[in-house]
């Protein structure tokens, strides 16, 4: 696919760019979806996978904390950097494959497996194929963390995104959404909610930084229910990279965004009001 042949020459491209990016960033979201994923899964002990993991920061974060890792990755020079990265920090039990997780042979369950920045770079069928995989391949109450680009954040951009939900007669069903979520107390009560349909599958999007046609997003409910088909129970929805005002004057001003959007990261944790106006967003569920 198109969309699978752009994702793998971008990051084949700018595997050390996206390294630097693990590592800076007044706004380090690649570092609050991996702290995110820390925290959920502190409980476990034994074992994780990681599908798209990049540079292996995620792997070798989880791997210090004594959990046999493994990353998967389809970029070589990811896999590359990874494994540089696991033997400098003499860590023997992470573990790297360059491969898809469509064709990668899993050996053993799983009690963690995560995908941050992965969902949006697959088709649908793709992803109902991904999910059943971690069903099969999690262990009972094993936890799946999945991050997503953030639907509903469409209301608040003011831009070509906004403009699009417009034209696809969409923008009252994410503001129903919107409200929802900012005032549900708990995952439970978005369980099962009406929800608007997922985008057009040869959608394309305005460019973001990264040169991908077609980069899916989704809302929270879509996936809480989609996960809840497949055997799934979400526990917790959280706020990534949270914009106090649209990204126009977040340009202008990145050091005022950067400042307030760290602050309120702070509160992130049990606070789904938070995201609406979240550009993206962490989701983890338990297999039932």
């Amino acid at each position: 696919m198109d969309q699978q042949d752009e994702t793998m020459n971008y990051f084949r491209e700018h595997a050390q760019e996206w390294k630097r990016k693990a590592g800076d960033g007044d706004v380090n979201v690649i570092a609050q979806r991996n702290s995110f994923v820390l925290r959920a899964v502190r409980h476990h002990d034994g074992s994780m996978l990681d599908v798209g993991c990049g540079t292996g920061d995620l792997v070798c974060a989880m791997a210090q904390k004594g959990m046999n890792a493994v990353g998967v990755d389809f970029s070589q020079e990811m896999i590359n950097i990874a494994r540089e990265t696991a033997s400098r920090l003499h860590l023997s039990n992470a573990r790297f494959e360059c491969c898809s997780i469509f064709d990668y042979h899993i050996q053993n369950h799983f009690d963690v497996l995560s995908a941050n920045g992965f969902i949006e770079y697959i088709s649908y069928a793709e992803l109902e194929k991904f999910l059943d995989i971690a069903f099969h391949e999690l262990k009972t109450r094993g936890s799946l963390i999945l991050g997503s680009r953030n639907r509903l954040f469409n209301i608040f951009s003011l831009n070509s995104f906004t403009e699009q939900e417009l034209r696809e007669n969409s923008f009252t069903a994410l503001v129903a959404e919107a409200i929802a979520v900012a005032r549900a107390s708990s995952v439970t009560e978005l369980t099962g909610l009406k929800t608007i349909a997922f985008q057009r599958k040869d959608i394309i999007h305005e460019g973001t930084g990264i040169p991908v046609a077609t980069r899916f997003q989704y809302t929270p409910i879509q996936l809480i229910n989609l996960l809840c088909e497949k055997g799934f129970e979400t526990v917790e929805v959280f706020p990534i990279h949270i914009h106090a005002f649209p990204p126009l004057c977040k340009d202008k001003y990145p050091t005022i965004h950067a400042s307030i959007s760290n602050a309120l990261h702070h509160y992130a944790e049990g606070n789904m009001s938070l995201i609406p106006q979240s550009s993206s967003f962490m989701i983890h569920a338990l297999k039932k």
